[in-house]
């Protein structure tokens, strides 16, 4: 097993990379106190992996069973002494910025009430692991249920306010709508990349919503040119991080500018390499080696500083999907596009701003009835 580090900062519990020769493939461990893998917590993640979840799914695991155990270091005790008194004081620790500090706001907070949620769910995740394997305790923590179709709630479920079955508890969000960029910013970062092959990817990301890991795993034959559409395939053998979603079937439609630029890609800078990859290393270093993620953290730190603003890659699928709700696409053709696999994850591009509800006031004529009574 070959262990590389994550973060090199002090902590009690680290988390580390590793890679398993038996399986080829990357996961994730916690390194304790005694400078070993936590047995427990090194199972789960390795069950995570066997189960294809993708390695950044299973390192935010980690950093979330990191943080618990932590927890139980401070406060003495064992993962099998843990109640649901207990999962509340490792919420309130999560987000107090000091043992002395209680928050009583959110800006106050350490972390955002949406980060401690997801740390729950990864030790709720872990938990229902353990009550698979015969676990007394973390059985007797699910709250089993007697419905039509079987099943259990996660063993916090009722203490939140009413959700849909089968959610831990959670504690209340500030609802935000996701940052987005104006067409101006797409078209700035677009229009300042010298290379085609940052020019295609940017475009790309802006003219479809693809994740940056769908991108990266596009194969040759995912572009169907003579169609002007794009594959997103699952695959198993995609290279470290870059695991995708499977997309809709037939694939995702894009403008016919945007083939013209692939094309312009592949016979200007590809040329004749001979590779499987869209998206690979043309200078420098191991030519035809497909694009990473750091990569792309670079081209986009790059491009930051040529066009004065801050952005990501994921922004890029936020502005997508934003713009395509306000042009009057139904939720359901987006989450479709967007490769979402619950209808949920699609509803957050659906609240409407104050300018939305203007013009929709404005267009029905609503706006000029109240005016005149004033």
């Amino acid at each position: 097993m070959h262990v590389h580090d994550v973060n090199e900062r002090e902590r009690r519990f680290i988390v580390r990379r590793v890679f398993l020769p038996e399986r080829a493939t990357e996961s994730f461990t916690v390194i304790g106190l005694d400078l070993r893998p936590v047995e427990l917590v090194d199972e789960f993640l390795a069950w995570l992996t066997d189960c294809e979840r993708s390695p950044n799914t299973v390192e935010a695991y980690a950093h979330d069973l990191r943080a618990f155990w932590t927890f139980l270091a401070e406060r003495g005790l064992g993962w099998d002494q843990v109640g649901v008194m207990e999962l509340g004081e490792f919420a309130a620790w999560a987000r107090r910025p000091a043992a002395n500090v209680v928050v009583l706001a959110e800006e106050s907070a350490r972390l955002s009430a949406r980060t401690v949620n997801r740390m729950l769910s990864g030790v709720v995740g872990f938990y229902e692991f353990q009550a698979r394997r015969g676990s007394t305790l973390a059985q007797n923590l699910i709250v089993k249920t007697r419905s039509g179709r079987g099943g259990y709630k996660p063993f916090l479920h009722g203490i939140a306010r009413s959700r849909p079955r089968g959610r831990a508890v959670r504690l209340p969000e500030r609802r935000s709508l996701p940052r987005t960029l104006s067409l101006e910013q797409v078209a700035a970062v677009i229009d300042c990349q010298e290379r085609l092959r940052d020019r295609f990817l940017f475009a790309l990301l802006a003219s479809t919503g693809m994740r940056i890991g769908q991108a990266l795993g596009l194969r040759h034959e995912d572009v169907v040119a003579w169609e002007r559409r794009i594959v997103i395939r699952s695959r198993e053998d995609a290279p470290r991080r870059a695991r995708s979603k499977g997309g809709a079937e037939g694939g995702v439609p894009v403008p016919a500018e945007l083939m013209r630029l692939w094309n312009d890609y592949m016979h200007e800078e590809y040329r004749d390499l001979d590779c499987d990859f869209v998206f690979v290393n043309l200078w420098g270093g191991r030519v035809g080696r497909p694009l990473s993620y750091s990569n792309v953290d670079r081209i986009v730190e790059r491009t930051q500083r040529q066009v004065g603003f801050r952005f990501t890659a994921h922004l890029l699928r936020h502005t997508y999907a934003t713009l395509a709700y306000r042009d009057g696409v139904g939720p359901e053709v987006i989450g479709a596009l967007l490769t979402h696999r619950s209808p949920s994850s699609t509803l957050v591009y659906t609240h409407p701003t104050a300018e939305d509800l203007r013009g929709v006031l404005a267009e029905r004529g609503v706006l000029e009835k109240v005016a005149d009574l004033v």
